[in-house]
């Protein structure tokens, strides 16, 4: 009954492998009062540091798991922030959630991650199934372009903070990212300076992430700015479609001696369909990533890549909105977190 009884009154209760704790029962033995205990749960950083740390003790000795569902409905703001995440195909997404998920960690709020799919509506729907939890942010990582979809978000005034590209789109909120398309122009002016001169691209699908788009287009603007023609194709993000592509642009430029692929994925899938060909990287043919995922800098030979701290990233875009939540007035509306251009032996 105490469980239910916390539910109707609105006070927070936990659950213990003895049974079921009130704030009360933590309260009298740490020696503090219930609203410490509250305020340690939900708002940590108004108790003192060894207030804090007996009440702690005392909840990790109880060993009870906090009713959160209970706690919401007690509390104006949830203490849940949702993300809804591209596929994990790669680990450059799986450092940027880890990025987030570290600061939240310690922020005392609970990260809940819905992956998407390779489908603008399908992320449109995940958003709208995360709004049903009514968290207290949101973080968007890769999600529709759609208008109504956006418009829904700024008329709720939810803080979101979206990691994405920082040009040529108006934030719902704030986003955190870089310039891909300058990211992928620079890639292909180095490519020139390094002595290449029939670069070709491989792109990804955009499928609503606006990221794969802009770097197509930076590689058209370098190339026109170079005076040469394009010579671009475009698949689905994975590993398989290098194979296809890469026949692709041979066929189309059969004197290619540079490829700039929109993700190491691309790239480095390619550079193992050149080792089956029996064709040298890089004195046949050259290439370069976009990413810089772990395996860049060990493959053979290394790749020459895009290089983003993905979890710094992460990183700040979650420590965005945590400033945008507590409704900090000054906090940046567009943070670009920079790239470098890192040169292996791929090219």
């Amino acid at each position: 009954m105490a469980d239910a009884n916390n539910n109707r009154t609105g006070k927070s209760a936990a659950r213990g492998a003895s049974g079921t704790f009130s704030l009360y029962d933590i309260a009298k033995r740490a020696g503090v009062s219930p609203i410490t205990v509250s305020r340690v749960i939900n708002k940590p950083e108004l108790v003192s540091v060894e207030t804090r740390a007996r009440v702690l003790q005392v909840i990790d000795e109880m060993g009870f798991v906090l009713n959160r569902l209970a706690s919401s409905f007690s509390r104006a703001a949830s203490r849940i922030v949702g993300t809804v995440a591209p596929p994990i195909i790669n680990f450059g997404i799986a450092e940027q959630v880890q990025g987030m998920s570290d600061v939240f960690s310690t922020s005392d709020y609970q990260l809940l991650v819905s992956p998407g799919e390779l489908s603008g509506d399908h992320e449109g729907r995940q958003v709208m199934n995360m709004l049903g939890w009514q968290p207290a942010g949101m973080v968007l990582q890769a999600f529709s372009e759609s208008d109504s979809m956006r418009e829904t978000l700024r008329t709720r005034g939810l803080p979101v903070v979206e990691i994405s590209e920082i040009f040529g789109k108006e934030p719902i909120d704030c986003v955190v990212g870089i310039s891909n398309h300058e990211a992928a122009r620079r890639m292909t002016h180095f490519l020139a300076e390094c002595g290449y001169k029939r670069i070709a691209f491989m792109g990804a699908v955009s499928h609503g992430n606006d990221r794969a788009t802009r770097r197509t287009l930076g590689y058209r603007a370098a190339m026109a700015e170079l005076g040469r023609k394009p010579v671009d194709v475009i698949g689905p993000l994975r590993a398989s479609y290098a194979a296809d592509g890469l026949r692709e642009i041979m066929e189309l430029q059969p004197d290619t001696d540079a490829i700039f692929c929109a993700s190491d994925t691309f790239a480095i899938a390619a550079v193992q369909e050149c080792h089956r060909r029996g064709l040298r990287v890089p004195e046949d043919l050259a290439f370069a990533g976009f990413g810089d995922l772990d395996f860049a800098s060990i493959i053979v030979p290394a790749l020459t890549t895009v290089s983003v701290d993905r979890y710094s990233m992460g990183s700040l875009a979650a420590q965005t909105l945590l400033r945008r939540m507590r409704g900090e007035a000054d906090v940046p509306r567009v943070q670009d977190v920079g790239f470098t251009i890192t040169r292996r032996a791929s090219a």
